[in-house]
């Protein structure tokens, strides 16, 4: 009897250490002898190692879900369907009940509808849960067979909403500004980008303007990310302005060449906040001309050179690009040449310049009248032909 005794507290000390095993309790003691229960036990306790409470020989097979792993959205209800079945020897068991630990907040416990069993409910919190633990019941007092299973649910947040977008402004150089957004959708972050480059460590839902500057102008936009996904704000436009630009020139003095003799005027206008002084140099020395055109009414050799205008107004001063004024020599006749198609009257036109031929019969009285136009080239002339009236008189003239 000793031995006996011996196994009988043995086993219930174990029973009493592990229980996990007491499902298989009764049977293990209906064994005709203390050994023969001792090795049952052991091959019991074997068989439940992992997540699986059965007797030797059982094995689960998880139906639903697939994988063992359910992605959902936060805010949107997400019930999924539980099915899994464990054999034991022949016989295929199906859980009579569901029962579910560690479920992300939001969900139900596994709810029966029809012959289906669910998880149902709205997440509200995203995130990875790794040990969501359903067990599956025989029967629904929850006696019997038992089986475990582990799964992975995800919940990750929808696609950001953006409520209020940046709104884009006007602003003077020098002021301070900013551009903001308010989105909802769980955990956001911010990109704000300009002209469609990423501005460097500008991720939050403001991007202050400490002090604007004219670089600053440009078209703004911001990404708002997160587990979801991303979205792009609409393109809004920054416009910095200069509180006081300097003027701006409208019209600036061009190159001229003109013979000694002739007038000639260099004009320009300029644009400014306020009003705008002038002043006209040569050769970067001043001519003491205030007015926004230069005028020469007699051109001399001396007065070839470069010419700028400066225009000055409240925000500062700007130059115009130089005008260059060439003087060729007083215009004259050169000596008529005799040719077989009339007589050439050659002059020493400036390139490019539009001459006229007058002619009268009388160098003192008459009315002077055209004789012919022409722009001169390398060697200009006039080509004209005898009058049978007699002599005439000739002059050139620039056009």
């Amino acid at each position: 009897m000793r031995p006996l005794r011996l196994s009988s507290l043995l086993l219930s000390a174990l029973l009493q250490c592990l229980p996990m095993v007491r499902v298989v309790s009764v049977q293990a003691m209906t064994g005709t002898s203390p050994i023969l229960a001792i090795l049952r036990f052991l091959s019991g306790a074997t068989a439940v190692a992992g997540s699986f409470h059965a007797v030797s020989g059982a094995s689960i097979t998880l139906t639903n879900p697939s994988g063992g792993k359910v992605r959902t959205t936060n805010g949107i209800a997400s019930p999924f369907r539980i099915e899994l079945t464990y054999t034991e020897g022949n016989s295929i068991l199906k859980p009579a009940i569901y029962d579910a630990v560690n479920l992300p907040p939001g969900f139900t416990q596994p709810a029966k509808s029809g012959s289906i069993w669910r998880i149902g409910g709205t997440p509200t919190r995203s995130g990875v849960y790794r040990n969501v633990r359903v067990t599956g019941y025989e029967h629904s007092n929850k006696i019997g067979h038992s089986a475990t299973v582990v799964l992975e649910i995800t919940v990750v947040d929808g696609l950001p909403v953006i409520s209020s977008p940046p709104v884009g402004f006007t602003a003077d150089a020098g002021t301070a500004g900013s551009l903001s957004v308010t989105a909802t959708g769980g955990t956001l972050t911010y990109q704000w980008i300009k002209d469609d480059l990423e501005l460097l460590n500008q991720t939050a839902s403001t991007l202050t303007f400490a002090s604007l500057s004219v670089t600053d102008s440009g078209t703004y936009r911001v990404r708002v990310q997160n587990s979801g996904g991303v979205v792009l704000s609409d393109p809004v436009v920054v416009t910095v302005v200069a509180a006081n630009p300097p003027p701006e020139f409208t019209v600036s003095p061009t190159s001229v060449s003109v013979h000694e003799g002739e007038a000639f005027t260099l004009t320009s206008a300029a644009t400014a906040n306020g009003p705008v002084t002038y002043a006209w140099f040569k050769d970067t020395q001043p001519l003491g001309t205030t007015s926004s055109d230069f005028s020469v009414l007699s051109a001399a050799s001396g007065d070839g050179g470069s010419y700028t205008v400066s225009a000055t107004g409240a925000g500062g001063t700007t130059t115009s690009q130089p005008a260059i004024v060439t003087i060729a020599a007083p215009l004259s006749l050169g000596i008529p040449q005799a040719a077989a198609d009339g007589i050439h009257l050659p002059f020493n036109g400036i390139p490019g310049r539009t001459y006229g031929l007058e002619t009268r019969e009388d160098l003192l009285t008459g009315t002077w009248t055209g004789a012919g136009e022409v722009i001169a080239g390398a060697n200009p002339e006039f080509t004209v032909t005898e009058s049978a009236s007699g002599p005439h008189w000739y002059r050139v003239s620039a056009r």
